[in-house]
């Protein structure tokens, strides 16, 4: 999924869906998509062109950045090779201390090695200490 460019958009200016198109690098049929299916605002209904305003399109960008992100569960790690947070096959994990301190606490650092469940890749996830319990 792509991460779209909120900084390109100027708020107080309205947009056209061929503008926004050619801003993002997309089809227009993506912009219509996100006016019918996702919840973005045009200005006024029923006129031609349908125009968005720069505030409503930043917005709608952030929302949709914000419902992707999400931070790994306590038993994920994030597999490189699938794109995505993942849990490691039963009984593959292990701790391995890095002789290495973090933050201004000089928090001990360790990091758990895994094998992913879907693809079979090593996976590695750094911690703190503090984070184990």
């Amino acid at each position: 999924m792509p991460n779209y460019n909120p900084h390109l958009i100027k708020s107080k200016r309205s947009y056209s869906m061929s503008e926004i198109a050619h801003l993002f690098s997309i089809d227009r049929k993506t912009c219509h998509r996100w006016l019918k299916d996702e919840g973005l605002k045009v200005v006024e209904k029923g006129v031609n062109p349908l125009l968005i305003m720069g505030i409503d399109l930043i917005t709608f960008i952030k929302e949709r950045r914000a419902k992707r992100a999400r931070g790994l569960r306590e038993d994920e790690f994030f597999c490189m090779k699938c794109h995505k947070p993942v849990k490691a096959n039963l009984g593959s994990e292990r701790i391995v201390k890095t002789g290495k301190t973090v933050g201004k606490a000089k928090l001990e650092q360790v990091k758990r090695i895994g094998v992913c469940e879907v693809c079979k890749t090593k996976v590695n996830r750094f911690l703190r200490v503090s984070q184990l319990d």
